[in-house]
């Protein structure tokens, strides 16, 4: 779209059968299609679940995103509808404790009762002290330091980033028990991690944690933030696409000037002896084919992207090591597909029904979403839920059992998404109705993705020694500027849409560097498409001239 504005013309290699990476919707209907093209309100439209990205924060960082999402129009044509992150009848259960959501409120003095029993005077381990101060308040000394500079009118984003990039040789639990005021016990670091991330979540780095809790946190400070939204429009905290996230994608693909290869595998890219970049890739017959392009923008994962073969000369070994260094966490998500919503039927939930938001748990499960689509379809939806949705070590071990329909082990995954959906709502599995479908994606057995989204350990965004920063690697140009890396690996906003398009901002303005006319272009660049926060042009230029150099 970048490109289209400017009239440079392009060409789009993709290895997968679709177009939109991670983001990728599943439809549950017997033709997909119809669920695609499927008008507002119609049942057959809501027979999906987003298995990529599935959420949007309302927030200052994410002005870039809704600025997109006017772009397609999909505000305009009704398709940005709210996301109800939160519902007070979802569950907590934990310890063996089931507790509904709007119950956990504090005294009338702030503090909090006992209620998961995981206190060291009912038998738990962590200080009573700090269970009645509450997980948020916890994690709020933790974190606010760093997004009150964040959200600070006063301080730009290189400035508060140089400060959280002074954190970045410590993980979140080395933080918590050595760096942060006060330091933490273990015992209340790992019940912080339970309540509030992932297992294991916590042995990366504290930058990761730190700007998860500013995406996700800053969200009640400072809502309505980011849409630009008209002053008679009912602003809401966060948001989702209506009919499934890959809209976006097609509206994007309906909208420029060239249509994408899909199934072209690139094999390997090299400079030229006349200064072009070849790519070389196998079409969807296998054959061979090359290509010369005067530049190369490469928006593969990571994990992915080592295994197209580039010449030692055209990346550095800096960028070699960050392509194959740089972490990627897991996740594993488990639709199902019942007869009808149950956690909406009084029949079934009695007063207290569930219409949208998230249930939580420290069952193998974890967390379970329900849908925030199809409440005003004019006939029956069907009960399409996001069963369970994990990261990191809980989605490892759910992802071993996802192994295609049919197997033994899908089939015990199954078993146990059921038997933790009863324990976890408190309702024998028989009244959840006939189970017609359910779907299952581990994003690290996905094989054009490798991983779910970039989630670096201790010191890989360190900048305390620029000469040998992996993150600054990946950001500088390569093959002496015609070969770019993007993606979200490459911004600081990992696991987001707004990470992808910052990228592809970073990108193409480095790509316009060689060209004779580039401060022209640069500037027209700028003018329609901004600056993005987290980028200064004048530090890309010095990024570019110290990977010319062979610095990077």
């Amino acid at each position: 779209m970048i490109l289209d504005t400017l009239g440079i013309d392009y060409v789009i290699l993709e290895a997968n059968e679709r177009v939109g990476g991670r983001i990728y919707t599943h439809r549950f209907n017997d033709d997909p299609i119809e669920g695609i093209n499927a008008n507002i309100g119609d049942p057959a439209r809501y027979d999906y679940v987003d298995i990529g990205a599935m959420r949007f924060p309302n927030i200052g960082f994410m002005k870039r995103v809704f600025d997109l999402f006017d772009t397609l129009d999909l505000r305009k044509d009704g398709l940005l509808i709210e996301y109800k992150y939160s519902s007070p009848n979802t569950y907590l259960h934990y310890n063996g404790r089931r507790r509904h959501t709007a119950d956990i409120v504090p005294q009338l003095n702030g503090q909090y009762d006992d209620f998961f029993s995981v206190s060291s005077e009912n038998g738990g381990a962590v200080p009573g002290n700090y269970v009645a101060q509450g997980v948020d308040r916890v994690l709020g000394d933790v974190f606010r330091p760093y997004a009150d500079l964040f959200n600070d009118p006063n301080t730009t984003f290189q400035e508060a980033w140089a400060h959280l990039q002074q954190e970045g040789p410590y993980s979140t639990r080395a933080h918590m028990l050595g760096r942060a005021s006060p330091t933490l016990p273990e015992a209340v670091i790992q019940w912080l991690e339970t309540f509030s991330s992932a297992t294991g979540l916590y042995n990366n780095a504290f930058v990761e944690s730190a700007m998860d809790a500013i995406d996700f946190g800053s969200v009640t400070a400072a809502p309505q933030s980011a849409g630009g939204l008209p002053k008679e429009e009912v602003n809401y905290a966060w948001y989702c696409i209506d009919g499934g996230s890959d809209h976006i994608i097609r509206r994007m693909v309906d909208g420029i000037s060239t249509t994408p290869l899909t199934k072209h595998r690139v094999t390997k890219i090299k400079s030229t002896e006349d200064g072009t970049m070849q790519v070389t890739y196998l079409n969807p017959g296998g054959m061979t084919l090359q290509e010369e392009l005067s530049q190369v923008i490469c928006t593969v994962p990571l994990g992915c992207l080592a295994d197209i073969e580039i010449p030692v000369g055209d990346i550095s070994y800096l960028q070699r090591m960050a392509i194959r260094s740089l972490n990627y966490d897991t996740s594993t998500k488990i639709a199902l597909k019942f007869r009808t919503r149950w956690w909406e039927d009084p029949a079934v939930m009695g007063e207290r029904t569930i219409e949208g938001g998230v249930s939580s748990s420290d069952i193998p499960i974890r967390t379970c979403v329900y849908p925030s689509y199809g409440f005003t379809a004019t006939g029956t939806v069907t009960g399409v839920m996001l069963a369970s949705y994990t990261w990191a070590q809980d989605a490892q071990r759910l992802g071993g059992l996802s192994q295609g329909k049919g197997s033994e082990a899908d089939r015990l995954l199954i078993d146990l998404t059921l038997r933790n959906l009863s324990q976890l709502h408190g309702i024998p599995i028989e009244k959840f109705g006939p189970l017609l479908d359910y779907y299952t994606y581990n994003w690290h057995d996905d094989e054009n993705a490798r991983g779910a989204f970039a989630l670096f350990g201790p010191g890989q965004f360190s900048h305390h020694d620029p000469g040998s920063s992996l993150f600054a690697s990946i950001k500088a140009p390569a093959a002496g500027g015609k070969l770019h890396i993007a993606g979200e690996a490459t911004s600081v906003h990992h696991a987001w849409v707004l990470g992808s398009l910052n990228s592809a901002w970073r990108a193409v303005y480095n790509a316009l560097g060689r060209r004779e006319n580039a401060e022209q272009l640069r500037e027209e660049m700028r003018a329609k498409w901004d600056v993005p926060e987290e980028e200064n042009p004048d530090d890309l230029l010095k990024l570019a001239l110290l990977s010319y150099h062979g610095c990077l």
